[in-house]
């Protein structure tokens, strides 16, 4: 895996708290279908970013199609800038990076090594650690990348906990999944002291995700 995770440092503005805002009851779920990638669940406490998509069925029907190389989505009522949506912070992000055929490992054929995991830690931690560096982002803590399974397919997965100027420290967590002549990278943020509220409904999407086989 040789291309860099793009960080993004979003800039968090507002302290106020949650109380039950996005809380996870009667949570509904919309399937999303990404071009060139696969499929994931989209909760009602969630939203897609602006300008990431386009509808490709009517309105009422439960089904969505996209095409780009990087999908977004944020706490609800976000794109319209309601105030109650800077209560919190929240981003599931996915991303597929194109390369030849034959670059990465087949998806379900995807195994590593010790060697090859602890060399992939240390790529991914020096460019964060670097990254955060330019951000005069802190990181709080780091979480060592480890082999795992998500819905059947192999991946790679790590994360850390980061603090940007006064804001609430924010947790994040990087699934890397090769995939023949792509790798698709899967990422979730969202603020420590609000993990009741999203914890669980990252859990939800990621019970959903799954990839197309190339």
């Amino acid at each position: 895996m040789t291309n860099k995770i793009i960080l993004v440092f979003g800039i968090l503005t507002s302290l106020f708290k949650t109380d039950n805002l996005f809380a996870q009851s009667d949570l509904t779920w919309t399937t999303i279908k990404i071009e060139g990638h696969g499929r994931i669940d989209l909760p009602s406490n969630m939203e897609i970013q602006a300008g990431q998509y386009r509808e490709t069925m009517d309105k009422t029907k439960e089904i969505y199609g996209m095409t780009a190389s990087k999908v977004i989505f944020q706490q609800s009522n976000l794109n319209s800038k309601s105030s109650e949506s800077f209560k919190t912070y929240a981003r599931v992000m996915i991303r597929t990076e194109q390369a030849k055929k034959g670059s990465y490992q087949k998806l379900n054929e995807t195994n590593y090594s010790s060697a090859e995991i602890e060399a992939i830690n240390s790529k991914y931690k020096n460019e964060i650690y670097e990254s955060a560096k330019s951000f005069n982002a802190e990181i709080l803590e780091w979480t060592p990348a480890k082999f795992t399974k998500i819905n059947g397919m192999p991946c790679i997965t790590f994360g850390y906990s980061r603090k940007l100027g006064v804001n609430p420290p924010v947790k994040i967590t990087f699934y890397v999944f090769e995939n023949n002549d792509r790798q698709h990278l899967l990422t979730f943020e969202y603020r420590i002291k609000d993990e009741l509220i999203w914890k669980p409904t990252f859990e939800g999407i990621l019970k959903s995700y799954k990839i197309n086989a190339i």
